[in-house]
């Protein structure tokens, strides 16, 4: 791997830790981007295998075979993206860790930037980069994450010209799952990422942590990546992204600020139950399997909500001021638009 080289026993700066599950026809370009990377930051890669059944797997076999800064973790079951990279942590070695999705392909250099910047601002628990639209690299998938209060997660700028992330660093509401950079001693201090959720959601409720725990996020345009990203749902990821929804607002909030909100909770409740209408049956039992789940571990709801009180440093009104308020209509339109069966089903379930 043509970067900077720590020595003989040092520590990378970054443990890159890619998170594989059937990624056969996008493995290859995310590793061959990592491996010729031409930044000055030292790093290694670790891939995390989530039990995949399409022989991706020995992608990343070779790619360790042939490069000794890659190296491959074979997870027997699928634990979902946040118990991959937990897997991944016991064995990372660096003071950050970078997380990215199998369908992600870095731009040359793309570390030094982030590193750099979170290096300057002691007050910035992680760097995101500008993600650019596999597709269309002119066009964003996402400059952070658009947190709402009501504990949606949108895509930041989706779909609009990379310029429109200009090239200062900005304060964002969340970070993006696909692809970001994380102090390692943050994470492992909030006993690193919650995999309760198994997928879907996991980045929103890292943000919205995050922000209780002091931190903020920021994205830093001048670090570019590519993501094959299409905006779709299907029924199983209904389900996911309700129940995780709702156990994070049970969790991350207090019941005054529940019911502060619950106006707008109430017009979300409403507009996901409209969308399930419309996309049919099976999205309507989605909908109604996400609340039998948070009735049936209310114990583990529980447990967690004392752990997130035991890492507040910042009130739920202060977080809130961080997030968004208005609804993004042109997602929503997109997602209405939708119909027969999504081909992105990756779950695994």
């Amino acid at each position: 791997m043509p970067r900077s080289d720590p020595g003989p026993g040092s520590a990378p700066l970054v443990s890159v830790i890619v998170v594989n599950y059937n990624g056969v026809d996008a493995l290859t370009d995310c590793l061959d981007a990592l491996r010729t990377d031409t930044g000055s930051t030292s790093a290694e890669v670790l891939v995390v295998d989530n039990a995949s059944s399409d022989g991706s797997d020995s992608i990343a076999e070779a790619a360790a075979q042939q490069d000794e800064s890659v190296r491959l973790l074979r997870s027997p079951t699928n634990r979902g993206y946040a118990g991959a990279v937990n897997l991944a942590l016991a064995e990372a070695r660096g003071s950050y860790v970078g997380v990215l999705n199998m369908d992600v392909v870095v731009s040359p250099g793309w570390l030094d930037p982030l590193v750099s910047f979170l290096e300057a601002t002691p007050g910035a628990g992680v760097a995101c980069p500008l993600i650019l639209l596999e597709s269309d690299p002119g066009r964003i998938n996402a400059a952070g994450q658009d947190v709402h209060v009501t504990g949606l997660g949108f895509n930041r700028m989706l779909d609009q010209p990379r310029e429109r992330a200009g090239t200062t660093p900005s304060r964002v509401g969340g970070l993006h799952g696909a692809s970001f950079l994380i102090r390692r001693d943050l994470l492992d201090s909030i006993g690193g990422w919650n995999e309760g959720g198994f997928l879907y959601h996991e980045d929103v409720e890292l943000s919205w942590l995050l922000q209780l725990a002091g931190m903020d996020i920021f994205c830093v345009p001048a670090s570019t990546v590519s993501h094959d990203y299409h905006l779709t749902m299907f029924p199983h990821k209904l389900f996911l992204l309700e129940r995780n929804r709702w156990s994070m607002l049970l969790t991350d909030t207090r019941r005054s600020t529940r019911l502060a909100l619950s106006p707008l909770l109430a017009l979300t409740e409403l507009m996901i139950w409209g969308y399930s209408l419309l996309r049919g049956p099976s999205f309507m039992r989605a909908k109604i399997d996400s609340y039998r789940w948070i009735s049936g571990n209310r114990e583990r709801i529980h447990e967690r909500r004392a752990f997130i009180d035991s890492l507040r440093l910042r009130s739920d009104r202060a977080v809130l001021r961080r997030l968004r308020w208005a609804y993004p209509v042109d997602q929503f339109l997109t997602l209405g638009r939708e119909r027969g069966e999504s081909a992105r089903d990756r779950t695994g379930t």
